[in-house]
């Protein structure tokens, strides 16, 4: 029953029912319609000092409000945050949000960085012994191809802010650093890069002992019932309600002793929200294609 369960959970949940389905097929195209002004210097007229000052001290307005409003590739390209659990501090996505408007208004706000705490020197000792393993899978997994061939599974399409989920269950029982459950890649193609890794780990009464420190912040998707899950692969997030799940042939799925954490380890991208942030703000692309997709695209080295 828990094998059954654990398959292929872990995504970035505001996708909703209309937006995927389970053969990726049906997508819709996340993407803002960005207006821009300018003007012609056709029939243009010399300016005066004094309208020069006026100009410059509007230009630099403009530019300070437009740098203020300014988003990440990871917002442009999914304007929507991810599950209550899966940004901010981390730890939510409860039972408790128990619709898809309750969904809504607990994310906003909540998106962005958490700020690091500080570890003591045996905690720094311990995290850096566990990084240098996580970033041994990232030589062993470097495409997509080569997690195929070790057992892992599609689980999700590409999704901005967090990959194309691949999962390998045997490895969702105990939290170990060199074995993550889940790889993330910027796509689903198999030459796509692996962007980054994810811990799925069962663990009843609160998340795992994980990474050493305070900084590696667990979610869950349990709000609205649960992810919408169908054949092992998310096909809705928690705000789709039970009869859009029901329509794709899935089911609202609760997750309750089911945990997360990612690790943007991997050299193709720098994540700046932090390494264990729930999004990487770094990561655009386009929901069903590929981290490079405009018009929104990463910067993959």
């Amino acid at each position: 029953m828990l094998i059954h369960a654990l398959r292929g959970i872990h995504m970035k949940s505001r996708i909703g029912i209309s937006k995927i389905t389970a053969g990726g097929t049906g997508l819709v195209v996340l993407a803002l319609v960005l207006a821009g002004c300018g003007s012609s210097a056709k029939n243009s007229v010399a300016p005066t000092p004094s309208t020069a000052k006026a100009a410059a001290s509007a230009a630099t307005k403009t530019a300070t409000a437009q740098a203020a409003a300014a988003k990440t590739p990871c917002e442009e390209a999914a304007p929507v945050a991810a599950s209550p659990g899966e940004v901010g501090a981390g730890g939510g996505g409860s039972q408790a949000v128990k619709n898809s408007a309750a969904v809504e208004a607990e994310e906003h706000g909540g998106r962005g960085p958490v700020p690091q705490l500080p570890l003591t020197k045996a905690e720094q000792a311990t995290l850096a012994s566990q990084l240098a393993a996580a970033r041994s899978v990232v030589t062993e997994y470097p495409t997509v191809k080569q997690a195929v061939a070790a057992g892992y599974m599609m689980t999700t399409v590409y999704v901005p802010c967090i990959g194309a989920h691949y999962t390998n269950i045997s490895f969702a029982l105990h939290f170990d650093p060199a074995h993550p459950s889940e790889l993330l890649y910027a796509g689903t193609s198999l030459d796509s890069k692996l962007v980054g890794l994810s811990y799925l780990v069962w663990h009843s009464n609160g998340p795992p002992p994980g990474f050493a420190g305070p900084n590696d912040r667990w979610h869950q998707h349990n709000a609205n019932g649960g992810l919408c899950i169908k054949g092992g692969v998310v096909v809705g997030g928690e705000d789709s309600t039970r009869q859009q799940c029901a329509a794709e042939g899935g089911r609202k799925t609760l997750l309750t002793d089911v945990w997360m954490v990612h690790a943007w380890i991997a050299p193709t991208i720098t994540c700046t929200w932090g390494v264990f942030s729930g999004e990487c703000p770094n990561l655009g692309g386009k929901l069903g294609g590929t981290a490079s997709d405009g018009p929104y695209p990463s910067k993959l080295s």
